[in-house]
């Protein structure tokens, strides 16, 4: 069987994925093709490049060294003239990009052990734009650039920004690829989550309702052309999507919560709620479909 890891975006949440990764090797589930969306293109680049439990160690080290000043640098000039309408942004993504070049094993998105599509939105047209040649860094730039927060980023004539705008669950593309069996790795939890205090996470908060809504019914559409798995997101009390202080608790967590789930997962039935999306994990053993493999 080919089997596509499919990672959504997330902003600080996305630690949780290095967690789910490794749960997910340790019980003998590899990926053949990654597929990423914003935060999840970042963990899809590096396991691109280092798919064994070796590289994610490296990238859990990773996260838990990243700080807000790498990512989300606040500037009273940037977000002044953004809020002035004299730009189309209120963060510089300068930082990020210096972060991302130090950091990305990947020079171009093809040069990985496996195939990598970074999921992109085109910002005129509204369509999906998916990316699996070129320059890395400005990929994962275009991917992650939430709207209005960073500035769009320009890829072969076309502004391209956040790609969790029309696809935060690219699992369409992961079939059309050729992927039978697809693990869908989430990072913000699904169901009540504290209160957000900041502007920012009231915005990311909101999307990431209006995202889930979307996504069920995605998912759900695509249950019935391939085996399909949605891992469950942990909830770490007080995690705040831009901060990265709590990344070892969020991978921690993970963990823990995919061995558990795990021991008990079955693919999403076509037309059934799917687990990690909107309500409680499904049961069921994995172990003879991973003989399959």
């Amino acid at each position: 069987m080919t089997t596509a890891w499919v990672l959504r975006g997330g902003a600080s949440f996305g630690a949780a994925q290095v967690g789910m990764a490794k749960a997910l090797m340790q019980a003998g589930h590899h990926p053949d093709h990654l597929f990423g969306t914003s935060a999840g293109a970042l963990n899809a680049a590096w396991l691109a490049a280092e798919p064994t439990l070796e590289g994610l160690e490296v990238l859990a080290s990773l996260w838990t060294a990243v700080r807000r000043r790498d990512v989300f640098p606040l500037n009273a000039s940037v977000a002044i003239g953004g809020l002035a309408g004299w730009g189309d942004h209120l963060v510089s993504s300068r930082p990020l990009a210096k972060w991302l070049r130090s950091t990305v094993p990947l020079r171009r998105l093809e040069d990985g052990v496996l195939p990598l599509t970074v999921v992109t939105t085109d910002l005129e047209t509204g369509k999906e734009v998916l990316l699996d040649r070129g320059p890395a860094v400005p990929a994962l730039l275009a991917s992650s650039a939430m709207p209005a927060v960073f500035p769009p980023v320009l890829i072969g004539g076309r502004w391209l920004i956040d790609g969790s705008v029309v696809s935060d669950t690219p699992v369409g593309p992961a079939v059309g690829a050729g992927a039978d069996r697809i693990f869908v790795l989430p990072s913000v939890p699904a169901g009540h989550m504290p209160r957000p205090r900041s502007p920012l996470n009231v915005l990311l908060r909101s999307a990431a309702i209006s995202l889930a809504r979307h996504d069920l019914d995605s998912v759900t559409a695509w249950s019935g052309r391939c085996q399909l798995y949605v891992l469950p997101a942990p909830l770490v009390a007080g995690v705040s999507p831009f901060s990265f202080g709590r990344s070892p608790e969020l991978i921690e967590a993970a963990y823990r919560l995919t061995s558990e789930w795990l021991t008990g997962a079955q693919p999403v039935a076509p037309g059934a709620p799917a687990s990690g999306v909107d309500g409680p994990p499904a049961a069921a053993n994995l172990q003879d479909r991973t003989e399959e493999r």
